[in-house]
């Protein structure tokens, strides 16, 4: 049980950080094309504050 635990908590770390780095490295206009409707309404900065 200890075993599925760890494999579980590395697959949602792993989808954090994709989530996290996607917010960093994409402009804020290919986010909202992508669904992140609320991307345009904040500064660049603090969407990228939000995925670090």
């Amino acid at each position: 049980m200890l075993i599925a635990y760890w494999i579980v908590a590395g697959i949602l770390a792993l989808a954090y950080v994709a989530a996290g780095g996607m917010k960093v490295v994409q402009p804020r206009a290919k986010l909202a094309a992508a669904g992140l409707a609320w991307a345009p309404d904040f500064p660049a900065w603090s969407v990228k504050a939000i995925g670090a």
